[in-house]
């Protein structure tokens, strides 16, 4: 069961009062610096700006989240916000129900209107659960800002998660230049916390006495993200002596400074052949493709396949692909996939379909 915390610290005491402070100051920065108010519709009406913001405040009553709610709702009238909150009951474990009605009172004491969503087709043990949760929050989400008439969607996700996500990016294998985590903004989904660790938000939600509620099932092993936040982070904090975040964001931007690179490189590299047949979804000349360096070979490559099937390829079958282009004959086939081949012949390479038995 989840259990229910009560903090009884007087939020008044003036040893609270640097941390809280700091915390509002961070969010209000966050704000500022990364836009995060900065609509579609901003961008076509500037008297846009001038409305309150209305902001989906995805709360699951959990720490992250009750304390993004209660900070959002502190500089409700300084960054001029509409909050709503939303809340999802994937009826999933008992105490699901008892969760919906603790987030609902919590809307009741902010005097924001409440909105909440319950799972259907949700059931413990089926494939890829996590994913369909995953799926159907962000579907849900979009569907009630798109009746509430736009805005943003906010989730509580902090640096916490962004490492858990970093980390679990590595363990399942990508592509150097992919190794980021969350945005800040991604299309109508706003992170205002990304840079505040989850004992920050607690003390902060300790320190104005606020309730939040544990969810134990986060104390499982049985999903691998809670075996990267139960037993590798801490190994890893060990080994790096507390330098762990650090490490890692700085590999993120190294990342995202190379993903930029390649993006702009394969732009130029469209530009230079956009009169050949390179432009052709099917077929890719050869000639052209060797034409450019290792890496911008493997992102032509990359982008040629995932353009025509959908498939993202593993960087060794990529790697697999050069070689055979390097030293295999000019009649050759590979399979991608059960429905996929890439074929050479002669002087181009091709993308066809598996002939079904």
């Amino acid at each position: 069961m989840r259990v229910k915390l009560i903090i009884a610290s007087d939020s008044t005491d003036s040893d609270n009062k640097v941390p809280v402070d700091n915390l509002l100051q961070k969010l209000h920065k966050n704000w500022e610096h990364y836009q995060l108010a900065v609509t579609a519709e901003d961008n076509k009406n500037s008297t846009a700006a001038k409305k309150p913001l209305k902001v989906i405040v995805c709360v699951s009553g959990g720490s992250d989240s009750v304390a993004l709610l209660h900070l959002l709702q502190r500089q409700r009238t300084l960054l001029n916000l509409e909050p709503h909150l939303l809340h999802f009951n994937h009826q999933l474990r008992p105490e699901a129900d008892h969760e919906q009605d603790f987030v609902h009172a919590l809307a009741d004491q902010y005097e924001i209107p409440f909105h909440h969503k319950t799972a259907k087709h949700l059931k413990s043990g089926q494939s890829a659960l996590q994913e369909s949760a995953r799926e159907w929050r962000i579907e849900e989400s979009c569907r009630l800002l798109k009746h509430l008439g736009g805005g943003r969607i906010a989730t509580g996700h902090q640096a916490d998660d962004q490492l858990e996500t970093l980390l679990l990016k590595l363990l399942r294998g990508t592509h150097i230049s992919n190794l980021q985590g969350m945005q800040w903004t991604n299309e109508d989904f706003i992170r205002p916390l990304l840079n505040c660790r989850k004992t920050e938000l607690q003390e902060y939600l300790k320190s104005n006495q606020l309730t939040w509620l544990e969810d134990t099932s986060n104390q499982s092993t049985a999903y691998l993200r809670n075996r990267v936040r139960l037993e590798l982070i801490p190994l890893l904090e060990e080994l790096t002596r507390q330098g762990l975040h650090s490490r890692i964001n700085d590999l993120s931007e190294q990342s995202r400074l190379l993903r930029e690179f390649l993006d702009s490189d394969y732009k130029s590299w469209q530009q230079c052949h956009k009169n050949s047949a390179a432009n052709s979804q099917d077929v890719l000349p050869v000639k052209i493709l060797k034409q450019a360096n290792d890496l911008l070979q493997q992102e032509i490559l990359h982008n040629f396949i995932t353009a025509r099937t959908g498939q993202a390829l593993s960087f060794r079958k990529l790697q697999n692909i050069i070689i055979q282009l390097r030293t295999g004959s000019n009649l050759w086939e590979m399979h991608l996939s059960q429905k996929w081949k890439i074929c050479k012949s002669g002087e181009e390479l091709c993308l066809q379909q598996n002939q079904q038995p």
